[in-house]
């Protein structure tokens, strides 16, 4: 059968998309890049301004906790503020913080810049999420999958031009040399990203989401609310937020340990030099370029659009990849290379569905406008950013109290308890997934976690057994 030709209105809605998707991928790479100058100027800071594992742990603290209160406002404000205006604020705030973390002389400068930073990378993701489930209406798993790669290659651009600029120039510029980016990235975007289609291309972007029967049922009476109506409550009282928000708490308190502390962990523990350190960094959030594509094309094209089902087998491998890492660390550098590129996949993969396209389908199925989008994506990352604020003080203390072999367990038990609770999530929703994994799944699990444990300590044990020969 011959292909229709698309209509001048269709092929205008497509350049349309294109290009909005385009400018919020670049826009969104540009917010991750900024962040990874804080993990590599780690060691600079800690010997150049005399910084404390401390000191650098109650800065990420300070980000962390204000980041975390200030996604869900932003998800709230973005209801009300133009979107494209939104992000414009967020990359200039940004760039100006930026250039003055370069300048600091003390730890509690650095913290309060850290809080000014996190207002404003606050702004990033709740908008762009709720911009793109306008404008991306169908495959929504693999398009998103394929978007939420900015995350790592911001990551990975942001840790090498950050190393790259640190170990030539002092960790000062770590800081500065993004600055000009983000202002030309702010034009862009104050020129380009607009909330709607336009009117005459509407019948272009119907929306098209895995059906949730439960939560069908209740949003048929809710259909002609205003978006000026939904409340936190609201949000909060949706079915399956609670329980993927809890999922992503133990998945973003082990994504945020390593994507903070990795370039430390590797010149501290296995004392590989800072180069070296920050470039190895990457290879985890290079798995997580081909993580996010990867879930969203396997959750669409073999999962029938269940992504809480494929997020949870993700989940279950990263226990494995996690355990792995540190029972195999002293093979060398491209041994933990490999590891973490590896638990990358495993790790950031689920990330991108859990704070995006599983927001988006709960947003757009409850029924209370499309304002509710950017508010569920914002409390999800709220939820799920209270696990990465526990992480940095408890990074810093299972570290240096019972090692990075202890640490790692911990990561392999939040794995696991992440992997349960999306389980229990998809069993809802599909009483025959909730039969399997009732019955083999759960005892699986436990069986993997004891191992993987199990091997952590071991490797724990030969590392402490040759300190002390």
């Amino acid at each position: 059968m011959r292909q229709r030709p698309a209509t001048m209105s269709e092929a205008h809605a497509r350049q349309l998309r294109l290009r909005t998707v385009v400018v919020l991928y670049l826009t969104y790479l540009c917010f991750y890049l900024a962040r990874k100058a804080d993990a590599i100027s780690k060691s600079g800071l800690s010997r150049d301004a005399h910084f404390t594992l401390e000191d650098l742990a109650r800065g990420d603290t300070a980000y962390l906790f204000t980041y975390t209160f200030a996604l869900f406002a932003s998800g709230m404000l973005g209801g009300k503020v133009p979107s494209g205006i939104l992000l414009t604020i967020g990359l200039l705030g940004i760039a100006a913080v930026s250039f003055l973390k370069s300048q600091v002389t003390s730890p509690w400068q650095f913290a309060a810049l850290q809080v000014a930073h996190a207002l404003f990378q606050s702004t990033g993701w709740p908008t762009c999420i709720k911009v793109l489930a306008t404008w991306i209406t169908h495959n929504r798993g693999t398009i998103m999958g394929l978007w939420t790669t900015c995350q790592s290659l911001g990551g990975v651009a942001g840790a090498l031009a950050a190393t790259y600029f640190s170990t030539r120039y002092g960790w000062e510029s770590a800081y500065q040399y993004h600055v000009p980016v983000l202002v030309v990235m702010a034009a862009v975007v104050l020129a380009t990203i607009k909330d709607e289609p336009p009117a005459e291309l509407a019948e272009h972007f119907q929306v098209n989401v895995v059906p949730d029967t439960d939560q069908g049922k209740k949003s048929e009476d809710k259909e002609a609310r205003s978006e000026d109506t939904v409340s936190v409550w609201d949000v909060i009282a949706l079915p399956g937020v609670l329980a993927v928000g809890a999922s992503y708490f133990f998945l973003k308190f082990m994504r945020y340990a390593l994507l903070f502390w990795l370039p430390y962990y590797f010149e501290s523990s296995l004392h590989y030099d800072p180069s070296l350190s920050g470039y190895l960094s990457t290879s985890f959030e290079l798995g997580g370029a081909v993580g996010t594509p990867l879930i969203g094309f396997v959750s669409d094209r073999y999962m029938a659009g269940r992504r809480d089902l494929t997020a949870g087998i993700f989940m279950s491998g990263a226990a494995v990849s996690l355990s792995s890492s540190i029972a195999l660390s002293t093979w060398g550098p491209t041994v933990n290379a490999i590891c973490m590129f590896f638990t990358g996949i495993l790790v950031i993969g689920p990330d991108s569905v859990l704070s995006g396209t599983i927001a988006q389908d709960i947003g757009q199925r409850s029924g209370l406008g499309k304002a509710a989008v950017g508010s569920v994506a914002g409390l999800l990352n709220s939820i799920g950013s209270a696990g990465s604020i526990f992480q940095s003080g408890a990074t810093a203390y299972i570290s240096k109290a019972y090692g990075w072999p202890a640490l790692f367990g911990v990561f392999v038990l939040c794995a696991v308890v992440s992997a349960l609770i999306l389980f229990q999530v998809a069993s809802r929703t599909s009483p025959a997934v909730g039969q399997f994994f009732a019955s083999a799944a759960r005892p699986a699990l436990a069986v993997v976690a004891v191992l993987m444990l199990t091997v952590v300590v071991a490797s724990d044990h030969v590392s402490l057994r040759g300190s002390l020969e």
